[in-house]
């Protein structure tokens, strides 16, 4: 029989998006599976919506408020031997869990499969194909490299949780996720994992990240740089052997490319009006990576 993967849900106000992201949930062409949602407090109609739904493989808790606490008590409640963390209002493709667990299961010192995703606007329309994994071409590579080539980067080259299958047991002994550096939730995690093992790479799409104006705006942009720059940091106090000067250089520089990528890409994402939704609304996500 398949291995069980747990695809968690953090939900918080997830509509109008939420419906979108569980449909391609259960449209999954891998048959064992439980996707669990935990709604940290909802105010909308989230909460409504999930109790309605009837499939055997849902499960809805109640978590906690927060965005770090309510990822980890999510988390928690996976029962398979792999996760897949999905925000309320990405989507994955119908067959984005077989292809990673078969990367998995090819590869057992890999602690992450990792692929490519799609930028979807506000109505799910495709704004750009296969981003991410900028600069990674073996097919398997150290977790410790993968990290590194964030760090020169001065981005998450890896992307969001949506686009990585984790293997249950390492991903349960590095908990909790962390959001003291918020913009860096997701990163901060691979950071701890890679030690662990290889990451195995997938240069197709498994999904499509949702972007909205509450996530795209100038203000955010100088928070990220602010919060790389803060991680940069970090990262670099935290090696035995520290990055010499060639190497933080170019980390100063990727981090400044990337912040006026976002300012470039939030200029043409408004003008096309991608952040409003046929509701009107926007989504409250942080922006993407490259």
């Amino acid at each position: 029989m398949s291995a069980l993967v747990s695809i968690v849900v953090p939900v918080f106000n997830g509509m109008p998006h939420l419906p979108a992201a569980a449909e391609s949930l259960l449209g999954q062409d891998y048959g064992n599976i439980e996707i669990i949602f935990s709604d940290g407090g909802s105010s909308d109609s989230s909460r409504e919506y999930l109790f309605a739904l009837s499939d055997p493989r849902v499960r809805v808790v109640d978590g906690p408020v927060g965005a770090s606490a309510n990822w980890t008590f999510a988390t928690k409640q996976a029962r398979g031997a792999f996760i897949k963390l999905v925000c309320q209002d990405d989507v994955l493709n119908a067959d984005a869990v077989g292809k990673q667990v078969q990367d998995l299961e090819r590869h057992p010192t890999a602690v992450m499969a990792i692929a490519q995703r799609d930028i979807i606007d506000a109505r799910g329309n495709v704004l750009y194909r296969r981003r991410g994994l900028a600069g990674l071409h073996a097919p398997l590579l150290s977790g410790d490299e993968v990290i590194r080539r964030c760090y020169l980067a001065g981005t998450n080259v890896i992307g969001e949780p949506l686009a990585v299958l984790f293997r249950a047991d390492v991903l349960d002994s590095r908990l909790p996720w962390d959001d003291s550096n918020p913009l860096m939730l997701d990163l901060s995690m691979y950071e701890r994992l890679a030690p662990a093992g290889d990451i195995v790479l997938r240069h197709e799409s498994v999904g499509g990240f949702r972007v909205s104006a509450s996530s795209w705006s100038t203000r955010l942009v100088k928070v990220q740089l602010q919060q790389t720059k803060q991680w940069q940091r970090q990262y670099a106090d935290r090696q035995i052997t520290a990055p010499g000067m060639g190497q933080r250089a170019m980390a100063f520089a990727g981090r400044h490319r990337q912040t006026a990528l976002r300012r470039v890409a939030y200029r043409v994402l408004q003008m096309k009006g991608a952040f409003e939704s046929s509701e009107g609304t926007g989504s409250l996500r942080a922006a993407g990576q490259d």
